[in-house]
């Protein structure tokens, strides 16, 4: 099979950039960043990337750009506020799919449509529940992609993608961050699957998609063989020069995964019911804490009562809430991705690799960041 002609569009990103410059040095093929404006095209032209600008939200330019190509991988989101958010997708989504009638579309979503804890249910790939703005808005653009395929007869297959790790990445960045956090422990000592995916894992199964028979289907990717939270911390903690990070003791991880099990098995009314009343619970004591004038006069009434057993009670209640408090302060939250489960549903099959290869490239990248302006040697994606 011939090589096909391949668009990356958003192809100035993080994800995009890494994308088109491994299939057109590594792979073979042909791959053009398509890039909304000249600033984000410039940005892949300066890395000697073939690069095309259209205004990808607009499927007559669109299409006009990318008439000469076999498949479209889209990388982009717009990030836009909430209120103008679904105006956005729509045009995108109209635009990415009118331009691939009779080609192949490949869409990048994300595991955070299943929200920040996955409880691991089967039924949860067909019934995703985000619950944050980010994953909302990839899942969104799910619902719009499929629907518009149909429409147009458009081959589009859709994948959630893992949390992306390697060189030059966000998550890699947010790793180096939390080894060198004190008092971050690793639940399970890391050994739940991390629903992670290297940068070259990735680009790796989105190769086999364009050299294989287009699929209308959607796909979760993650590392192949899977790797555990374990696994990435401790190769970032090599290439960063850093000790291993300490396990999470397992009666306290046991506690937070059980807990966080039950909330995501929760509906959303009896969350919002739930969280208002432990909010109501809380109020008159945030409330006496924040206005000394109420507090005083709570203070002349107990003394005016003269009960010493109100007293006693209610400093019992003060040590209770600062003693919890000093708790909390002292041993940094978890994000829930570190107790989560197995992604639900299909993963997309492919030849994967082992991330230690990244060692190297990760020690370099983490040098030139941990440098002395450092910011200045980011690029601005």
């Amino acid at each position: 099979m011939n090589a096909p002609r391949v668009g990356i569009v958003g192809g100035a990103g993080h994800v995009g950039s890494a994308l088109l410059k491994t299939l057109n040095t590594d792979y073979g093929v042909t791959a053009f960043g398509i890039c909304r404006n000249s600033v984000s095209a410039a940005r892949v032209a300066s890395q000697g990337m073939p690069v095309r600008v259209a205004k990808t939200d607009d499927a007559a330019q669109l299409a006009e750009a990318t008439k000469d190509l076999d498949i479209l991988v889209n990388c982009a989101l717009p990030q836009y506020r909430p209120s103008k958010t679904l105006i956005a997708n729509q045009r995108l989504a109209d635009s990415l799919v009118r331009a691939c009638v009779g080609k192949h579309l490949i869409h990048l979503s994300s595991v955070a449509v299943y929200g920040d804890f996955i409880p691991g249910c089967s039924s949860l790939f067909d019934n995703p529940r985000p619950d944050t703005l980010y994953g909302r808005q990839k899942l969104q653009m799910e619902h719009l992609l499929r629907t518009l395929a149909k429409k147009y007869y458009t081959k589009c297959t859709i994948l959630r993608v893992g949390h992306v790790y390697g060189a030059e990445l966000l998550w890699s960045e947010a790793i180096f961050d939390l080894i060198k956090k004190e008092g971050f422990r690793l639940p399970f000592n890391g050994q739940l699957p991390s629903n992670a995916v290297w940068i070259t894992n990735l680009i790796a199964g989105i190769r086999e998609l364009l050299f294989g028979e287009p699929v209308q289907a959607t796909l979760n990717v993650v590392d192949s063989p899977q790797t555990t939270w374990r696994d990435i911390f401790d190769l970032h903690s090599q290439a960063s020069g850093n000790c291993a990070v300490k396990s999470l003791n397992q009666f306290e991880s046991e506690r937070r995964f059980r807990e966080r099990k039950r909330w995501a098995e929760t509906g959303m009314t009896a969350r919002v019911v739930r969280e208002t009343l432990r909010w109501a619970m809380h109020l008159p004591a945030s409330y006496v804490a924040s206005v000394p004038t109420f507090k005083a006069m709570s203070q002349w009434a107990v003394a005016k009562i003269g009960s010493e057993r109100l007293d006693a009670k209610l400093w019992a209640v003060h040590c209770k809430r600062f003693a919890s408090g000093t708790k909390a302060n002292a041993a940094p939250d978890i994000p829930l991705i570190f107790i989560s489960e197995h992604v639900p549903g299909p993963c997309l099959s492919y030849k994967g690799n082992s991330p230690a290869e990244s060692m190297a490239a990760l020690r370099v990248w983490h040098d030139a960041i941990s440098a002395p302006h450092a910011n200045a040697w980011r690029s601005i994606q």
